[in-house]
């Protein structure tokens, strides 16, 4: 194996590769079902806790991905995101700043602290380097603006999940309001904002390992496509035609630029597979 691919994480990357496509395989097997399911209003009350195992699940997958190419940096980058996020969650439900003002269900399972179910420090996890991803695939070679496209890339998300997990999964409720689906607009302020910090934390600590990820490198966009797809059409079951607008338009222009780029589709089964041997 050459020295590049061991670089990353100092050492042998087939265990964390190894781990990473496994646990790219189950949230896979699930979301075959999942999404229709929650598009036809089928999940039944005892599989509510299914959400935040998947959020859990992913942002664990995009961890072991940020530390298989970026070594200690990227530990400490997941780290930080998730510290970081859980911080600026639990100011957010305490004090309505800088979000406005909402407050958790008990749907997403146990509290940090009390106030911030565990699974959003993962959901975190989830959208920064899912984000990144992204932004990695539609600048191309051309990698310089990966830290203000991400953000955008995540307020995207933001902008399609908020009615589906206020109203649908019931994840929070929102106690102040706004012109878009009742969201107040602070919240999609405050989200770019904290999107954007944690993304050039993010870039800052992986360098050039994470503009050029040698591990399983399509993974993150991957993760962001599969999100985007699944808000879009539940939002559209449900008749959020603004956001399912909005995702369909994202979703245009990434499968667009996959296509023109033409190989990541091989790319990935390719990489899988390598994996799947180790």
């Amino acid at each position: 194996m050459s020295r590049a691919v061991q670089l990353p994480i100092g050492g042998d990357p087939r265990p964390l590769r190894r781990l990473i496509a496994g646990l790219l395989g189950v949230y896979l097997f699930i979301y075959v079902f999942a999404v229709p399911m929650l598009m036809l209003d089928l999940v039944p009350a005892w599989g509510t806790w299914m959400g935040g195992f998947l959020l859990i699940l992913q942002g664990s997958l995009l961890a072991l991905w940020l530390a298989a190419n970026a070594g200690g940096r990227g530990w400490l980058a997941a780290a930080l995101i998730a510290v970081l996020s859980w911080a600026v969650e639990h100011v957010g439900v305490t004090t309505g700043v800088p979000f406005g003002s909402y407050a958790y269900t008990d749907v997403l399972g146990w509290k940090l602290g009390g106030v911030v179910p565990l699974p959003i420090p993962f959901a975190w996890l989830l959208v920064v380097p899912a984000a990144i991803g992204a932004a990695r695939l539609l600048l191309g070679p051309s990698r310089r603006w990966i830290g203000l496209l991400a953000p955008l890339l995540a307020l995207a998300l933001d902008l399609l999940l908020e009615p589906v997990v206020a109203y649908i999964m019931d994840y929070w409720h929102w106690l102040d309001s706004g012109p878009y689906y009742g969201v107040p607009t602070a919240n999609f302020m405050a989200w770019g904002v904290t999107a954007l910090v944690l993304t050039l934390l993010t870039l800052v600590l992986g360098g050039r390992r994470l503009h050029n990820p040698v591990v399983l490198p399509d993974v993150p966009v991957l993760l962001y496509l599969l999100n985007l797809v699944q808000f879009t059409l539940v939002d559209l079951a449900y008749g959020y035609g603004w956001a399912a607008l909005i995702g369909a338009a994202v979703a245009a222009v990434l499968l667009w630029r996959i296509q023109a780029e033409g190989q990541l589709v091989q790319r990935l089964r390719a990489e899988l597979a390598a994996a799947a041997r180790f």
